[in-house]
């Protein structure tokens, strides 16, 4: 491990001192080397002269006025850098650390802060980095933080609760929020304290029941997920149609697989805006194939009419390779 600057110049200015010191002293006094050497590292380190110093020259006297300053200085300013390489050494890593997240959490724009390092929060940030999108994840917990950061995340350690851990996460930057920490009531107040800090922010909810699920939706939530309902949900799919499960399993889920399913909303002046599917043929265009589509706000509609036009604010969604996919969302979105 390189030494720092600090601790090299610290070193060779006691040297300097030690070596200039000691050849002052074998030109000032009978001394030998090794003798005005030992003096000069007495005076430095102040442990006192065996000799009596009256009998010392005033040449002398003053050589070691100036030693025992130059040396001092020297000797301190070695000591604090090497202090300071020790705590670099014990701590500074992790330091180091914090203060790189705490830089890139401040770039960071349109991520998306999942609030809680359990099993759900833990899944759902795996599936968001799989997709390429910026996640910052928010934990209390310390044993959880750490696990996040060394999954490699922007980690926030602090109470998603409190508006200041959501601030530090930069939540007016974010595109979303999941909260799905153990606590209902924490969601509730999550899903709250979100929608306040920053109402265009999605808020994406974990809830336990039906009841909770309701509260959720009133304080604001865009959607709410029952984990145990959506797991009974794929029990029931694999016992009764495992074929299909599989299928959408591969094509939502499956890393390894060429196809996927995406969501777009056609903007104002893009080139979707005014024109059907007929009209447009995206299949041949580009190679994605439009499964669904829907005004906004409005129901989703599978295979869509093909004469219907579509507007801007409609919601596609479409299914394809990532290649496919990208060029249909920069005609979505182009004008």
């Amino acid at each position: 491990m390189t030494l720092p600057a600090n601790l090299k110049a610290g070193i060779g200015a006691l040297f300097l001192v030690v070596v200039v010191g000691t050849v002052g002293f074998v030109f000032l006094t009978d001394l030998g080397i090794a003798d005005a050497a030992y003096l000069t590292v007495i005076v430095i380190t102040t442990l006192g002269l065996g000799d009596p110093i009256a009998l010392l020259e005033p040449a002398t006297k003053i050589w070691l006025v100036i030693v025992l300053l130059s040396g001092m200085g020297a000797a301190i300013y070695t000591v604090t850098a090497l202090m300071e390489y020790g705590l670099e050494i014990v701590i500074g890593s992790d330091y180091r650390r914090r203060r790189k997240v705490q830089r890139d959490i401040k770039r960071v724009d349109h991520h998306v802060i999942v609030c809680g390092f359990g099993r759900v929060g833990s899944t759902a940030a795996a599936a968001l980095r799989r997709q390429s999108i910026p996640v910052v994840i928010l934990e209390g917990g310390p044993k959880a933080s750490e696990a996040a950061v060394n999954d490699g995340y922007l980690v926030v350690h602090g109470d998603a609760t409190r508006d200041e851990a959501l601030m530090e996460a930069r939540v007016h930057e974010a595109s979303s929020v999941i909260a799905c920490v153990q606590s209902s009531s924490d969601n509730l107040v999550i899903t709250l304290s979100a929608k306040a800090l920053n109402p265009e922010v999605s808020v994406y909810a974990r809830a336990v029941d039906h009841e909770t699920e309701k509260k959720l939706t009133l304080a604001g939530a865009d959607a709410v997920v029952t984990p145990e309902l959506v797991g009974g949900e794929r029990i029931a799919a694999l016992a009764t149609q495992p074929g299909l499960a599989e299928f959408v399993d591969t094509i939502v889920r499956d890393t390894t697989t060429e196809f996927r399913i995406r969501r777009f909303v056609v903007e104002n002046g893009s080139h979707l805006a005014g024109k059907s599917l007929s009209e447009l043929d995206l299949r041949r265009d580009g190679g994605a194939m439009v499964i669904s589509l829907a005004g906004a706000g409005q129901q989703i509609h599978v295979n869509p009419d093909p004469h219907r036009p579509i507007a801007a604010g409609d919601v596609v969604f479409a299914v394809g390779t990532d290649v496919q996919l990208d060029h249909l969302g920069k005609v979505a979105t182009s004008t």
